[in-house]
């Protein structure tokens, strides 16, 4: 059996920052990155590059901290959105850049996880290949020392079960598959797009600029349309992305994160007086007014369908960009893209049929109805799933931790008593599905595992910001596998720290997907922090303390944190020594 060191699980954005991070560290590490397609990117992979996908982010914003995404080399202005290709052709050139490329093996799946008694991780692997135009597949299995799962939460599609699927006889895809069914953007005389998320929005303007007439459901059983923003908002015009990571803003997000960073005066008063807490209503307000009133929600019967049913405050990372090169809801007020609250009840040939009653003959349904947020991969026997802090369908009893950490949230964050009354994205495709949520400590590692240093889950996590989440939880997790950083010596510590962020998402984005996996939008900021100050770096970076309540984060400001780590560890053991 083929024995590894360092395997890294997937090829996205934090696998491959991972893979940089630990290499730039360790240089002499044996270390391969495991990927099932043939291209590294993650949701941004070639096979994933469906027509008109851009970043919800600007020039400067989604880039690794030490490699620029340049003007001249990759042709984005300031300002503009990033096209996916061009995203695909950075991440390339970052795997080259970083000596990641050779050690990563494509078209290799890991099927299956186990550990062995001596605490090595078992693998099954498939690997494809092509040689003749015939297709091969072959199966091993390997030993590893030390695994990270960078699989993400956005790589399992999450289908609906519809019934009479089978008799529908036209293309019945998820947006993932978008790209591999472009041909319906020419061919296509009318499609059914289903679903609110950012994906269905991006359908429907790909297919309504194309010409083809677009029968949006939304589920009257779901969530509803998720926020969609300008790029610019609030009376002084500031890009919004910008904003959720500008420290003064953050405070008025009630968060566990960030303890000890010098304000937590300020937030106690925020959250914690009536007064404040008026305040932070207001802000709130003011965000979400602002984004009602640009793009016209209360001004026309057709767009008024697009304004969520929940509060702003309530959404996560789902709250995303209108990141098009024209106007979006032309197409709503022309009647080419046509909005329906129901659910679907059945297909028959070519027909989706809704609860309305309603009956639209199409040629297509395109279902951007989500993830299963839940790695694709078989862990065995399923008790370790549970061990390593995974997703399971075992029941979730309440037990007294959770009752602990629920008094302290509600006591420290009492706004969050008045929940909204919306379904969950979790539950708005699959009611059947119940799984747990993700259990993990500092949203990597599993608190049952967490002194065996052998494993780390990364990208776990939806957050904005999500370069620099990438690169924080990259130096983090390397400091926790080669030991050098330090942990808490009370497991119980461990296990109450986890389980109070995961009754936090509990609590804080029910609109979201808060009870099933890390979701952070203004906690990335303090998030950030707290990785920093566990790995002792300096975490406030601005150099003044205007600036540092003023100005933005972005991923220049954390330029060479991880030669700043390296150079830490070399002063430590010259201390030591």
């Amino acid at each position: 059996m083929e024995h590894m060191n360092v395997v890294i699980i997937g090829a996205g954005w934090s696998g491959l920052t991972l893979a940089k991070t630990y290499i730039q560290a360790h240089p002499d590490v044996d270390l391969t990155v495991l990927e099932a397609a043939d291209s590294v990117g993650g949701v941004w992979a070639s096979h994933r590059l469906y027509p008109g996908l851009r970043t919800n982010s600007i020039l400067g914003s989604y880039e690794n901290p030490d490699f620029p995404m340049t003007v001249n080399k990759f042709g984005v202005k300031p300002g503009e959105h990033i096209p996916g290709p061009v995203v695909h052709q950075y991440m390339t050139d970052f795997a080259k850049t970083f000596d990641i490329w050779r050690r990563i093996r494509f078209r290799t799946k890991v099927e299956e996880i186990q550990q062995a008694s001596n605490g090595e991780w078992i693998l099954t692997l498939t690997t494809s290949q092509s040689k003749d135009g015939k297709g091969t597949t072959t199966t091993k299995k390997i030993a590893v020392d030390k695994l990270i799962i960078a699989t993400g939460v956005t790589g399992n599609p999450n289908m609906p079960d519809i019934p009479g699927a089978d008799t529908f006889d036209a293309p019945l895809f998820h947006a993932k598959d978008f790209l591999q069914k472009k041909e319906l953007l020419k061919t296509a005389k009318k499609v059914v797009v289903y679903g609110g998320s950012k994906s269905a929005w991006d359908a429907v303007y790909a297919y309504s600029t194309s010409g083809t007439p677009v029968e949006w459901v939304i589920r009257e059983s779901g969530g509803g349309p998720c926020w969609m923003s300008p790029i610019l908002v609030t009376p002084l015009k500031k890009c919004l992305e910008h904003l959720v990571l500008t420290r003064l803003l953050t405070l008025f997000n009630p968060t566990l994160l960030g303890n000890n960073d010098g304000y937590d005066f300020w937030r106690r008063l925020l959250h914690g007086t009536v007064i404040g807490r008026w305040f932070v209503g207001k802000f709130w307000g003011t965000l979400e007014g602002d984004v009602v009133q640009l793009n016209g929600f209360d001004k026309d019967p057709e767009i008024k369908k697009l304004k969520p049913w929940f509060s702003a405050f309530w959404s996560g990372p789902s709250l995303s960009i209108l990141n098009y090169p024209t106007d979006f809801f032309q197409y709503v007020k022309n009647g080419t893209a046509r909005i329906h609250y129901a659910d679907i009840t059945h297909l028959t040939r070519r027909t989706v049929h809704l609860s309305t009653g309603e009956a639209l003959e199409v040629d297509a349904l395109h279902c951007s109805t989500g993830w299963k947020h839940e790695p694709s991969i078989k862990i065995s026997p399923p008790s370790l799933a549970a061990k390593l802090g995974l997703p399971t369908n075992s029941d979730e009893p309440s037990t007294n931790l959770t009752r602990v950490a629920d008094k302290e949230i509600l006591e420290r964050f009492p706004s969050l008593r008045d929940q909204p009354k919306v379904t969950a994205k979790r539950h708005a495709v699959d009611v059947k599905s119940r799984k747990t949520p993700y259990r993990l400590y500092r949203y990597m590692v599993p608190p049952a595992a967490t002194y065996e240093r052998n494993l780390a889950i990364a990208g776990a996590v939806i957050s904005l910001g999500s370069t620099v989440n990438a690169q924080m939880q990259a130096l983090w997790i390397t400091a926790y596998l080669d030991g050098s950083l330090q942990l808490p010596k009370s497991i119980d510590e461990i296990e109450y720290s986890t389980e109070l962020s995961t009754r936090f998402g509990h609590w804080r984005y029910p609109a979201d997907y808060g009870d099933r996996h890390p979701t952070l939008a203004f906690d990335s900021l303090p998030y950030f922090d707290e990785l920093l100050r566990d790995l002792g770096l300096k975490f406030q970076r601005k150099g003044s303390w205007w600036k540092e309540l003023l100005e933005d984060y972005r991923p220049a400001d954390y330029r060479g944190i991880v030669d700043e780590w390296v150079d830490l560890q070399g002063t430590v053991a010259r201390r030591e020594d």
